[in-house]
C-alpha cells in the first residue's frame, strides 16, 4: 500500500491541526493508502484525543531513553502520546540542529526500542549535486545507518529521499531523477541487509511536491509514496494528491 505522509513543520496550532483533520479523514480514499501525519508536539495528544484515523508521527525524537535532556522528547513519551512514526534526520534538523548520520543511527535504535517506526530523511544538497557527489553523499548517509544498526535491521524502516534542493524551492526533482536515487539506496540496503531486509523497507519521495507532480513520481516501480511539506498544509491540496496516488 502506497504511503502519503504530512510534514507540517513549524505551522497548524492545535485548532488548525485538529480541523485539517476532521477534512482529511472524510476522504473516501483513506483505506486505499497509507496516510501519515506529523504535527507540531503541542498538536500530538489532541490529535490522540480527537480519535485520528491517520498514522500519527513525530518531527523528531530524543536518543535517549530518560535523563537531563532539557528539551528533548524520547520515543517512549513519543509513544505515550500516541505516536507510532518518527522523522529522523530531515534536512532542516540537518542544517539547524547540526545532526549527522550517526546520531541518525541513534534516533532510529532508539525508535526500534520503543515499538515505533523511523522515517529517515536523506539527500544530497546543491553543491554535492552539482560537484557530482550526489550518489556519494546519498551512500553514506544510507551506509552510516546501516553500519551501526545492521543487526537491528528486523525493524520496520521507511527512508525519504528528499534533494535539499528541491525542498520548498517549487521546483521538485524529475521522476528519473528520483528513481535513479530510490535505485541507488536499494542497492546499498540489499548489499549491507540482504533482500528480506530490503523487503520490509519503504522509501518515499519528497521535496516540492505537489497534486502535479504527484502522479509522474507514484509511476516509478522504486517509489513507495511520497513526505509532503508545504503542499500538505492545505487539505484540499493534500486530499488531491491522495485521490491521485490511489489512481495510479
Amino acid at each position: 500500500m502506497a504511503i502519503l505522509a504530512a510534514n507540517w513543520k513549524m505551522y497548524k496550532t492545535i485548532a488548525e491541526a485538529s480541523a485539517w483533520c476532521e477534512v482529511v479523514q472524510r476522504s473516501p480514499w483513506l483505506d486505499r493508502a497509507e496516510v501519515l501525519v506529523f504535527p507540531p508536539l503541542t498538536a500530538l495528544s489532541a490529535l490522540r484525543r480527537d480519535g485520528l484515523r491517520l498514522g500519527l508521527g513525530a518531527q523528531d525524537v530524543g536518543w535517549a531513553e530518560q535523563g537531563a535532556f532539557t528539551g528533548m522528547v524520547s520515543a517512549a513519551q513519543l509513544r505515550d502520546a500516541g505516536c507510532a512514526y518518527a522523522l529522523v534526520a530531515h534536512s532542516e534538523r540537518r542544517r539547524y540542529a547540526c545532526e549527522d548520520d550517526r546520531m541518525a543511527a541513534r534516533k532510529i535504535a532508539a525508535l526500534w526500542q520503543a515499538g515505533l517506526t523511523p522515517v529517515y530523511c536523506v539527500g544530497e544538497d546543491a553543491s554535492e549535486r552539482d560537484a557530482g557527489r550526489g550518489p556519494r553523499r546519498l551512500a553514506q548517509q544510507v551506509d552510516t545507518v546501516l553500519g551501526e544498526l545492521r543487526g537491528e535491521m528486523a525493524g520496520r524502516l521507511i527512508i525519504a529521499y528528499e534533494p535539499v534542493w528541491a525542498i520548498g524551492s517549487g521546483s521538485p526533482a524529475t521522476p528519473a531523477q528520483a528513481c535513479e536515487a530510490a535505485g541507488l539506496i536499494r542497492e546499498r540496503i540489499a548489499a549491507a541487509c540482504g533482500a528480506a531486509a530490503l523487503a520490509r523497507i519503504a522509501l518515499l519521495y519528497g521535496g516540492s511536491t505537489s497534486p502535479a507532480s504527484a502522479a509522474g513520481f507514484m509511476a516509478e516501480p522504486l517509489i513507495d509514496g511520497l513526505l509532503v511539506g508545504s503542499a500538505s498544509l492545505d487539505p484540499a491540496s493534500f486530499l488531491a494528491m491522495l485521490e491521485v496516488m490511489v489512481h495510479a
